[in-house]
């Protein structure tokens, strides 16, 4: 192994301020060169060993020779020696940037390597980092003191087994508190970290261990920390001065200790608003005590903002426990304090002026009301008191949205379960506050609608500078879904508020009409505020639940229903007539989610059984069955898809509606029999809506036409007559196309067309599913010679565009997607597919071939259309509908051509930029997978330089972002040498060997390091090539290990051996498929086995080569005179 460039020769010991400097230059340089040098000279004095080989080894190529070490300082002959160097460091250096990058380095050194050192090293290193912490917490930033303790917690975490006292640091810390009030302070700031640090899910190779030392920690140490906590907050409550800061640490400790993940679940998971805390039981004699809540109802009323806000914070989390940790009468304790404690706020607006306070109130409302169901104060006068209260505070906060737009969620949800547990029908719960929850519940649901529409109102006429609550779409439908739940469960009134106020507005509307004045600011800011009565009544619809409904409700859903629908119908007279400008956004996705509200109820595929509604809408609005709402739904899509343009979220959102329609079993079959649907079918053409226009749009175009795909072939009886009807716009401007000649072809005024009716044709086969309806569209395509016009569009080489189209129809036209290409076995239709993908590809390919030149945009010229002709090959192979084995035998050179052409477009360009654009690294190694798969590769023309070339990009695509990329490189190279080993003595065989030396040796060297020094997901998919890659060189595979052993610590070597003589053992090196089997699982326990161990490879450096060891001939006995050795024998090194 040769030494890094010229690091060797720096043996000096480096000054303080040269350190300095290079740590403020690599922190803070403007220069990526002088960042670059400054860390390259910090990692030679401070290494981690953490780098991976790659980062180590500046590869040239196969030719490169053996892997390079890194050279470290003389000094330092591992991870003990580097931490020391690091700790002097800390302690010498006052400058923040110093002290910034050596705690990063030495995190990770601890992360990766600490359980390397002996007991004495950890110790120091532990009671180092403490002092560090002691010495400069008064002189350095909050953050960096935060930054130490998190790395001294991470210490006494991998420590917590292995070192007696190491538990005994948080005693320390807690002890150092009781010196002064500073020490308090920088207690509590230590343990909020330890608890943080404790609570943080580290990367899974660790998970194993963190998890048996957290659970220790939270039985233990953690119930410390928060009564500790505990009595100073209660020692700091009312104090000033410092006394503040304290009480403010003592608060976000209790945060921290009462959200730590108590069984085991990932933080996303566990901070899910809808979790109970599950606090251990042994924490009842710190919770279930007399007088625990007074303290933080007492500093909330008494210290202001921003102290105010974090006693509610911690309350959140207090009324967040679950309901079982309390018995039944500390639980009615509990609950009634905490009602009567909340009541009184929210009666007094304690605080609640500033908006932290406020939300966090907002919060404790909803998750106290989510854990509790308040069964135990129901029948007391403190139930009726919190939800007066509650209602007061509701309906004042409701029309706070621009001031705390994120509290109005908690206070919908809090109205929600209260709803939820009340039956407006059930005469029962009037003894249950009844009144106050029927009188609050439509209060709540109208003045919700209000201030939105206030809000929006506000936003229109430039009162307000926020953005208008319509256009955040998702908390939209998460609000009035929470405030269609409160409706549902008081409907009748709470219906009868929606509609009375979509009547209101409806009616301001009319009347702002017919005034004859109608400006287009002051319609456009009327429909604007009347999307929110359409999208209650939408939300309202969509919240029916069937088992519940009756037929007062359906008939209420009819009316509001109806009220919506004339809205519309008036909305589109204004356009027709032209008055008030254009349409609103807002008010049309309204009407779209009513659209969708109302066939998710009573439409849906057991929508159609529902007829209650469609009495009462026959009332109103003559509508009598689903048949004909789908109609009005259609009438609605298409007008929409006619005036409105094309990047709009309307048209979207209309096709996205459009296609759901498509995809139902039932549904598709009723709007088949619409008269429009008919109509649309037999004239689709572009002329008819604005969007077809378009050139650059193709998801729009797909989801449209894959829609009239599905509807066409919904009866299959139909299929030839209605197929043939429907292709006739097609196939006149086809065949008018394919008459031109080249010249007038490629006029500019000519390709959009050709781009859209290609986008246009390969949409509708998108959808095409079943063989018989394939069939079909191919006799259409190819016994008609339309697929010329395919080609001719592939060789216009003056419009990159029309020829990514034409390749890309080409790659749908192939793809046996369902199986619809799988013809009879006497069909010709296989071969004359590929021959007509072979023709276009060569076309394409050819013509890159020949224009060597540089182009403005490589990708758009050339990458892209190449990734597609790829995958047109990968497809056609992968598909199995063409016995491609037999094309050579009489003579059919469609295969060679495209084999040879495929081979040269990959060896034309360089590595990097294969790798570098993801969807052509994606389709190269799609179709290497399957090129140089066992029944192919005997095929396919590879010569020398070809094989290297496709090496290349395998070693490159291990490093790919997407783990698939890299599977797929495995699967090639895997590929290749399975061929090469079953098939001794033909061109694949041959060509490996030639280039074992170099390409087999470099291959193996690279995986070996992947699985030995990183942590991948797919290591199955890297055990398939390794296995026929050892096999192929085991000698190779045994010395390279061997080697990468000796540079490891000694006290890691040992695990290290017997998990590598396992896994070389494992199974005997002869091809078969038991045998690939027993390794990949051998790789899977030494997987597994290193990482309960925490073996973590460091990278070879010039400074710990240690004895040269033999792995399958080694044994436990042999171990102790294997470390003995002389340092001039370990200083022997190639």
């Amino acid at each position: 192994m040769n030494f890094d460039r010229g690091e060797q020769q720096q043996q000096q010991q480096p000054t303080l301020e040269q350190l300095d400097g290079w740590c403020e230059q690599a922190l803070s340089s403007a220069s990526p060169e002088i960042r670059s040098e400054a860390e390259r000279r910090l990692r030679y004095y401070f290494p981690t060993f953490s780098e991976t080989l790659a980062e180590v080894s500046e590869s040239h190529g196969f030719s490169s020779g053996q892997a390079r070490v890194m050279a470290v300082f003389h000094t330092i002959k591992g991870p003990s020696e580097s931490s020391k160097l690091m700790t002097w460091f800390l302690h010498q250096s006052s400058k923040v940037f110093s002290i910034t990058y050596v705690v990063n380095r030495l995190r990770t050194l601890v992360l990766n390597h600490l359980n390397v050192m002996d007991d004495e090293h950890k110790t120091d290193l532990r009671n180092s980092l403490f002092a560090a912490i002691q010495d400069k917490f008064s002189e350095l930033p909050g953050f960096l003191i935060d930054d130490l303790t998190r790395t001294l917690a991470l210490v006494v975490m991998f420590t917590w087994f292995d070192l007696a006292d190491s538990k005994a640091v948080i005693d320390r810390i807690l002890e150092m508190g009781a010196t002064s009030d500073k020490h308090e302070v920088l207690a509590l700031q230590m343990m909020r970290s330890f608890v943080e640090e404790f609570n943080k899910e580290l990367p899974p190779k660790y998970i194993s261990k963190q998890r048996r030392v957290v659970v220790t920690f939270r039985d233990k140490q953690l119930k410390s920390i928060f009564e500790h906590a505990l009595r100073a907050m209660r020692s700091a409550i009312g104090d000033g001065g410092d006394k503040r800061v304290m009480l403010s640490q003592a608060l976000l400790v209790q945060r921290d200790c009462l959200g730590f993940d108590f069984i085991g679940l990932a933080p996303d998971e566990a901070s899910d608003e809808a979790v109970a805390i599950q606090i251990p039981s042994t924490w009842k004699e710190l919770i279930q005590v007399e007088g625990f809540l007074d303290p933080y109802f007492e500093g909330y009323a008494h210290c202001g903002a921003p102290l105010s806000s974090q006693f509610v914070e911690v309350l959140v989390l207090v009324a967040s426990i679950r309901r079982s940790f309390y018995t039944e009468a500390v639980r009615i304790s509990f609950v009634k304090r905490m009602s009567a404690g909340i009541a009184e706020i929210l009666a007094g607006a304690v605080g609640l002026d500033d908006v932290e306070n406020y939300h966090h109130m907002c919060r404790l409302l909803a998750r106290f009301r989510c854990i509790h169901t308040l069964v135990e104060i129901e029948d007391s006068g403190v139930y009726r008191t919190l939800l007066v209260a509650a209602a007061g505070f509701t309906v004042a906060g409701l029309g706070l949205w621009e001031w705390s737009a994120n509290s109005i969620a908690p206070l919908l949800t809090f109205w929600a379960k209260v709803a939820a547990a009340h039956d407006g029908r059930d005469s029962s719960n009037a003894a249950i506050c009844g009144d106050v929850i029927a009188a609050t519940l439509p209060r709540v649901v109208g003045d919700h609608l209000r201030a939105m529409v206030q809000a929006t109102a506000r936003v229109a006429s430039g009162e307000s500078l926020g953005d208008s609550p319509l256009e955040n779409t998702d908390a939209l439908l998460e609000n009035m879904a929470l405030a269609a739940s409160i409706a549902r469960a008081s409907y009748e009134a709470s219906g009868a508020a929606v509609l009375a106020m979509a009547r209101e507005m409806a009616g301001e509307y009319q009347a702002l009409l017919n005034g004859g004045q109608a400006g287009a600011d002051a319609v456009a800011a009327c429909e604007a505020q009347l999307a929110w009565p359409v999208y209650a009544v939408a939300q309202c619809i969509g919240a029916r639940q069937p088992y519940k409904a009756q037929a007062d409700d359906d008939a209420a859903d009819a009316e509001m229903f109806a009220v919506a629908l004339e809205l519309d119908h008036v909305v589109r007279q204004r356009l027709q007539r032209g008055v008030g400008g254009g349409p609103s956004e807002a008010l049309e996705l309204a009407f779209l989610h009513l659209h969708h509200s109302f066939r998710a109820a009573y439409i849906g595929e057991q929508g159609y059984k529902a007829t209650a509604v469609y009495a009462r809408l026959a009332a109103l609005v003559g509508l009598r069955d689903s048949g004909q709402v789908l109609a009005l739904v259609l009438d609605k899509l298409l007008f929409n898809l006619r005036t409105w343009p094309p990047a709009s979220p309307v048209v979207h959102r209309s096709l996205q509606l459009f296609h759901d329609l498509s995809v139902g079993y039932v549904s598709v079959r009723q709007v088949a029999k619409l008269d429009a649907v008919r109509a649309l079918l037999a004239g689709h053409s572009a002329e008819a809506f604005r969007f077809l226009g378009a050139v650059d749009a193709y998801k729009p175009r797909a989801l449209y036409y894959a829609g009239l795909a599905r509807i066409l072939f919904s009866a299959p009886d139909a299929a030839p007559p209605a197929f043939a009807a429907f292709m006739r716009p097609w196939a006149r401007l086809v065949d008018e196309l394919a008459a031109m000649p080249d010249a007038q072809l490629a006029a500019d005024h000519v390709r959009p067309g050709l781009v859209r009716v290609l986008r246009d044709l390969r949409g509708f086969l998108s959808a095409v599913a079943a063989k018989s309806n394939y069939t079909l569209f191919f006799d259409w395509m190819c016994a008609a010679q339309r697929m010329r016009l395919v080609h001719r569009c592939v060789e216009m080489r003056a419009d990159a565009a029309v020829q990514i189209a034409a390749l890309k129809f080409m790659a749908e036209f192939v793809f046996n997607r369902t199986q619809r290409l799988n013809f009879d076995v006497a069909s010709p239709n296989g071969i004359l597919i590929f021959r007509e993908a072979s023709r276009a590809m060569c076309a394409y390919g050819g013509r890159v071939l020949d224009e060597r030149g540089a182009v403005r945009d490589v990708y758009k010229e050339r990458y892209k259309g190449v990734a597609v002709c790829f995958t047109i090959l990968a497809r056609l192979i992968a598909g199995k509908y063409v016995a491609i084995g037999v094309m050579p035998l009489y003579g059919d050179t469609a295969l060679e051509r495209a084999y040879r052409v495929a081979v040269e477009l990959l060896k034309q360009f360089p590595v990097p930029d294969v790798i570098a654009y993801p969807k052509l690294g994606k389709a190269t190694t799609a179709l290497l997978e399957v090129l140089l798969a066992k029944p192919n590769i005997d095929l396919v023309p590879l010569d020398d330089a070809a094989y290297e070339h496709v090496m290349r990009v395998c070693v490159e695509a291990f490093d790919h972002a997407e783990t698939a990329v890299s599977s797929s490189a495995c699967g090639v190279i895997d590929g290749v040498l399975t061929a090469a080993i079953e098939s001794e003595g033909s061109d694949i065989a041959n060509l490996v060997r030639a280039r074992s030396a170099d390409i087999t040796t470099y291959l193996l060297r690279a995986m070996l390091n992947i699985v030995l020094f990183e942590d991948r997901p797919n290591d199955w998919s890297f055990s398939r090539p390794l296995f026929c890659l050892i096999l192929l060189d085991t000698q190779f595979a045994l010395q390279y290990t061997s080697q990468i052993v000796q540079y490891q610590p000694a006290e890691r070597r040992e695990d290290l051996i017997k998990a590598l003589k396992d896994l070389l053992s494992s199974t005997e090196f002869v091809l078969t498929t038991a045998n690939r089997d027993r390794f990949t699982q051998a790789l899977t326990q030494y997987r597994r086995e290193v990482a309960a161990k925490n073996l973590i490879l460091m990278v070879p450096t010039s400074q710990t080569l240690g004895a040269p060891v033999d792995i399958l001939a080694y044994s436990i006995e042999d171990s102790g005179s294997a470390t003995a050795q002389d340092e001039a024998e370990a200083a022997m090194v190639d």
